[in-house]
């Protein structure tokens, strides 16, 4: 697993002697994943992405 974190960087428009200036949030690192172990989790998910109708007719039959 990577653990990522939130960079902003803002560079001048022109060219100029003003360097770049980097913004680092680390209160907003984390860490992807692919599969989540809690089942309630996965479910929450699944019921809020616009994208995963397939998943919810698998779980949700009729």
């Amino acid at each position: 697993m990577h653990k990522y974190k939130v960079v902003i960087r803002v560079k001048p428009e022109a060219p100029t002697t003003e360097p770049e200036r980097v913004f680092v949030f680390e209160e907003s690192a984390f860490v992807a994943v692919t599969a989540y172990q809690n089942s309630q989790i996965t479910q929450l998910k699944i019921q809020n992405n616009p994208f995963a109708k397939a998943f919810r007719d698998a779980h949700n039959p009729s």
